[in-house]
């Protein structure tokens, strides 16, 4: 489970910002929380299930995706021949930032432990990174700088053999070696792997359903409380290739059904509309993360559907039955009366960009005077607007 994300210096947010899915002390809808061992987190109220990042076109909500997309991508394949370290973009306004730090730390659970990881890129290089662990406390299991690489046990010159290249990450390496703690590097690696951050939907979201039998008739399940006019769908597959097939009833003059017409939802994309075709693509992403218990990203996913629907899509998340692997989802999307009904103080974000172009994250929790009472909504235009001109 995803504890935060913090980051700085990445497209359009140059100071420091931090996501967290950890609970603040509120008693607003208790089953949005998912309780956590207080030797991994002490003094936790817990995690949250799910949480949304609201703000005005161009206001930076995206840039918080592919922030955290960019550090699992950077964490899979900077051992590859991808140069993907090269690929970080610093905030592009200010002076000098191009040269700066640009930082990825990340805090998580997994397996049954809590960890922290991270690194720096500068200049296209790789010039910091970390891994803790928690037991009793933050254990070090390696620290690595532009000048030296620490390994829990071993020497510091059996460390400096091991150093990767800058544009590669040593967590990427080591679980090739024979360390004390492969057990942890699987564990992050694999956290990595799971993580889902869905930035647009693809034709190939449509795979997730190969994975597993029941994954389809599940999301046609939720698709129905939709009213869009989708009872029945069958997967179409074969190497590289996956469609979903529809029927639909012809009607004459009279409106007596005459035949029944199929078709598939990328091959016969005229026939549907973008709203269906994205909704097909993203159910196949949530109910992979309610089966495996992984933390899902979708960006701008309210403004498809009506707020009841996906108030009540939200809700399988805060559903312990439907949920029983602690699965976390979080999205974007314009503000909307939906922050007043599926969500409490804490699970809220607001992006705004300021008068030089720089995106701010600020959780809605953060925002003194916001009280339980309050229309959510309200507050949050009411601080977009305030924080524009303040930061202005």
């Amino acid at each position: 489970m995803l504890v935060k994300f913090t980051f700085k210096n990445y497209k359009s947010f140059y100071e420091e910002q931090t996501l967290s899915l950890e609970a603040g002390p509120d008693d607003q809808m208790p089953s949005n929380v998912t309780p956590v061992d207080r030797a991994l987190m002490p003094q936790s109220a817990g995690l949250l299930r799910t949480a949304a990042v609201f703000g005005t076109l161009s206001s930076g909500k995206t840039n918080v995706l592919k922030a955290l997309d960019y550090m699992k991508r950077v964490v899979l394949m900077s051992a590859s021949r991808v140069r993907i370290v090269s690929q970080c973009e610093p905030f592009a306004f200010i002076e000098g930032a191009v040269a700066m730090d640009s930082h990825f730390d990340i805090e998580f659970i997994e397996n049954g432990s809590f960890y922290r990881y991270g690194f720096v890129i500068r200049n296209q290089k790789i010039v910091k990174e970390w891994l803790f662990r928690r037991n009793e406390r933050m254990t070090p299991l390696f620290k690595r700088d532009e000048y030296a690489l620490k390994v829990a046990g071993l020497s510091q010159n059996n460390a400096r053999l091991l150093s990767p290249s800058p544009q590669t990450l040593f967590l990427t390496t080591a679980g090739f070696l024979n360390l004390d703690f492969n057990k942890e590097i699987g564990d992050v690696m694999n956290w990595f792997t799971k993580l889902t951050v869905c930035l647009a939907p693809s034709q190939e979201d449509l795979f997730i359903y190969t994975q597993k039998e029941d994954y389809l008739p599940e999301a046609v399940k939720i698709m129905q409380k939709a009213d869009i006019g989708i009872d029945y769908a069958s997967l179409i597959h074969g190497p590289g290739y996956a469609d979903i097939e529809t029927a639909h009833k012809v009607y004459d003059a009279d409106g007596n059904v005459i035949k029944v017409l199929k078709a598939r939802l990328f091959q016969d994309s005229q026939l549907y509309s973008e709203g269906c075709t994205r909704l097909f693509c993203h159910l196949a992403h949530i109910v992979k993360a309610l089966d495996t218990g992984s933390t899902l990203f979708i960006n701008d996913f309210p403004s498809m559907l009506s707020v009841f629907f996906t108030s009540g899509l939200l809700s399988l998340f805060s559903s312990s039955a439907r949920n029983p692997h602690g699965a976390q989802f979080v999205i974007t999307g314009n503000i909307s009366p939906l922050v007043d009904k599926a969500f409490r103080r804490d699970q809220i974000y607001l992006t705004t960009r300021d008068a030089s172009c720089q995106s701010h994250l600020i959780r809605l929790s953060s925002i003194p005077g916001v009280r339980k009472t309050d229309s959510y909504e309200k507050k949050l235009i009411e601080s977009s607007g305030a924080t524009q001109h303040r930061l202005g």
